[in-house]
């Protein structure tokens, strides 16, 4: 296996990996683009078979009006609306009706304070259509911000739509090029050369492209779209995993270039003793992100082709095509600090610290736990946010819109609720106002009225109203009563209910969210852990490594909830962000599980563990630094994004990275190690000098002084 591997680094061979890297980047250049097949249409996120699916398909198929998808057209004003006002509403309501836009139905309400009026529209076409969002644009531009002196805002779900699409426009390109430019500024930083950093950022740029054309060919030939969200954060994640992979193999082959004359020889010696963490971690990413493919929730499932894909492909550039191009530079690609034969490798910061942890093992290993269990109260004040309203981080036409709806309106306005009663025959008309009164009757119902019949009159409509946030936990609990309350009502005449509309969508989902995550969370437990074993040939390193990993997640999520409610003063984190951090953080802190404990491992059967562990933490101890403040970088890229939920995701995963590379690789897992001893490798070889006896932990001697010497040459 070891010649397969190093079978690029040998003679000629470099140039032709090049080359067919080349030739396949070059033939998907001529396909389609990944940004032509992406959408951040999240309507197909939910089965067709809840509730709240089963009714919208149910209205839109026997009511010509309710076709569509909702906009709202708010007026507002500081005094009461004149007869003059009121004409140019009914204007606005007209104009929709007998404009150019496809509007199946429009209506008017007015307001109980006599300052604000909503027209009601429904536009027809796919939100994810250019099309839909062309005609949202143009519904704006003839409204403009103001009518009469009254201020005018077009929002509703289309409005929310279509400036979610906005923010997401040429999001990849900026992406990429702020990713690009971190990775390049910190690499040039690390090596302290103008050429190394251009090793691994081609190698993982040939990744992306090349897993981009696959996704975008593969999703053109079976007619699906794939989320726009999810190949953002694939620029983010492929640089941030794809240097990493580049560190470990470039810091090896250094160490490699000291002992070694030839740097072919030294290259493949690298590449022999590295390819094995290099792959398994790889592996771990990719599949712990295709463990989303269990998830039921559609958005969750679009995540894990994409990531999974572009991350394998990037793994195998960077078996290949990055140690073919260090094959070719040699020596060259460290210039000019250029590593020589017999240099002496100093690593006295990182020494110190190892030897401090294999000092006192448990004091370094329950030091860290007790920290990272401080850090994990933060979760205790978890609590979700569903509103759409409340996740843009920038001013947009929507969100104004709903800020001058709520001044007039309640704030359930902004996406009513529909009730559908189908009974076996037409219900006298007494039965409608039982109907009525029982849904006004439900807790949080603003305003519940009948909005017309079907069927021959056996299907009966109504629409409900909530008085706050249709999107707030608090409506979706009341979305849950008010089914309740509908059935209780529609059974007492033998019929059926069915409650739809947004906030029955998020009901549902957030139902379906919380499955997904224990199922996930489980499976992804299982796959990482069963890579670990085969990778370590044990089965007690695997467990407590999990355990790290699971403590590191839930204190950098303790952490995030902290930083974004307490101190930013955001209202709750996103439901969708636990899960997304949880498969991020236990794939990426496997990485770093997986680089120290491979190293801890092999000089253990040579050294013994004690100076196993020494060693493989002051030798490593640089570059899993640098490779853990690129990572966390790279997802604070994510910053510059104007959604919450990105910037969660951004401040949650870097901070898990960065507790990951200076708490749980620096103590806990060296710690652990050192505690539990040679039978970390059980039932494998335990994990200790090869022809020794036994090693079994040694009582703690006294602490190691830390002084305070220069920083060696570890990166």
């Amino acid at each position: 296996m070891r010649r397969i591997i190093t079978w690029s680094v040998r003679g000629r061979h470099p140039w032709i990996v090049i080359a067919i890297w080349i030739v396949i980047a070059g033939a998907l250049s001529m396909g389609p683009k990944l940004q032509s097949v992406t959408t951040n249409d999240a309507s197909k996120g939910l089965s067709d078979k809840v509730e709240s699916k089963r009714a919208d398909a149910l209205q839109q198929a026997e009511f010509a009006d309710a076709k569509g998808t909702p906009v709202i057209v708010v007026y507002s004003s500081d005094a009461s609306l004149t007869a003059a006002d009121k004409a140019a509403v009914e204007a606005g309501k007209d104009w929709l009706l007998g404009g150019e836009e496809p509007v199946n139905s429009a209506s008017v309400q007015y307001s109980d304070d006599g300052k604000g009026a909503l027209v009601f529209a429904s536009l027809d076409g796919n939100p994810g259509d250019e099309a839909f969002r062309d005609s949202v644009q143009q519904i704006r531009d003839h409204f403009g911000d103001t009518v009469e002196g009254m201020q005018v805002r077009v929002t509703g779900p289309g409005g929310l739509i279509t400036d979610v699409y906005k923010i997401f426009l040429n999001a990849d390109v900026k992406l990429l090029v702020g990713t690009v430019i971190l990775v390049l500024v910190l690499l040039l930083v690390i090596y302290r050369s103008p050429v190394l950093p251009f090793v691994p950022l081609i190698a993982v740029g040939f990744g992306y492209f090349v897993s981009g054309g696959i996704l975008a060919l593969l999703a053109n030939a079976f007619d699906v779209t794939l989320s726009g969200q999810a190949t953002s954060l694939m620029v983010i994640l492929l640089f941030g995993a794809g240097t990493d992979y580049g560190l470990l193999l470039i810091s090896r082959y250094r160490e490699d270039l000291r002992r070694e004359p030839d740097a072919r020889t030294a290259l493949a010696t690298a590449l022999g003793e590295t390819w094995e963490a290099i792959a398994a971690s790889g592996l771990t990413v990719t599949l712990a992100v295709l463990t989303l493919l269990f998830a039921q929730y559609g958005d969750y499932r679009s995540f894990a082709p994409v990531l999974g894909l572009g991350v394998f492909v990037t793994l195998i550039a960077g078996l290949t095509l990055m140690p073919a191009l260090l094959a070719l530079l040699g020596r060259r690609a460290f210039w000019p600090r250029v590593p020589k034969e017999g240099d002496a490798t100093t690593h006295r910061t990182w020494e110190r610290i190892a030897e401090w942890v294999a000092a006192g093992p448990r004091r370094a290993a329950t030091l860290v736990a007790v920290i990272l269990a401080v850090l994990a109260l933060g979760c205790l004040f978890y609590s979700p946010r569903f509103s759409f309203t409340d996740d843009f981080l920038t001013s947009m036409p929507s969100s104004e819109g709903y800020t001058l709806l709520e001044k007039h309106f309640p704030k359930g306005a902004l996406a009513p609720t529909t009730v559908l009663v189908k009974a076996p025959q037409a219900p006298p008309e007494f039965v409608t106002g039982m109907i009525t009164g029982a849904l006004n009757e439900s807790p949080g119902v603003a305003a519940a009225f009948p909005t017309g019949t079907a069927m021959d009159g056996k299907l009966l409509s109504f629409q409900v109203i909530f008085e706050g946030d249709p999107y707030s936990s608090e409506a979706l609990e009341q979305v849950r009563e008010l089914r309740t309350t509908a059935r209780k009502a529609a059974a007492a005449g033998g019929a059926v209910a069915l409650v739809g509309g947004p906030t029955a969508t998020q009901a549902d989902t957030w139902a379906q969210s919380n499955r997904d995550t224990l199922v996930v969370a489980v499976v992804a437990l299982v796959v990482v852990g069963a890579i670990l074993m085969v990778l370590l040939r044990a089965i007690v390193a695997p467990i407590y490594l999990l355990l790290t990993n699971v403590l590191s997640y839930l204190a950098a999520l303790g952490a995030t909830i902290v930083i974004t409610e307490k101190i930013l003063g955001w209202d709750h984190i996103s439901y969708r962000i636990p899960l997304y951090m949880f498969i991020f953080l236990v794939a990426l802190g496997s990485d770093y599980n997986i680089f120290i404990t491979t190293r801890i491992r092999s000089e253990a059967m040579s050294r013994g563990l004690r100076d196993g562990v020494v060693k493989a933490l002051s030798a490593t101890g640089g570059v899993l630094t640098s490779a853990g403040i690129i990572l966390a970088g790279t997802f604070l890229i994510l910053l510059s994004q104007p959604v919450k939920d990105l910037a969660e995701i951004s401040i949650g995963v870097a901070l898990g990275v960065l507790i990951d590379t200076f708490l749980v690789r620096t103590a806990l897992v060296p710690g652990l190690t050192l505690w539990i001893g040679p039978k970390a490798g059980w039932p494998g070889p335990r994990w200790t000098k090869r022809g020794a006896e036994s090693e079994d932990a040694a009582p703690e001697p006294q602490p190691f002084a830390v002084g305070g010497e220069p920083l060696g040459d570890e990166a």
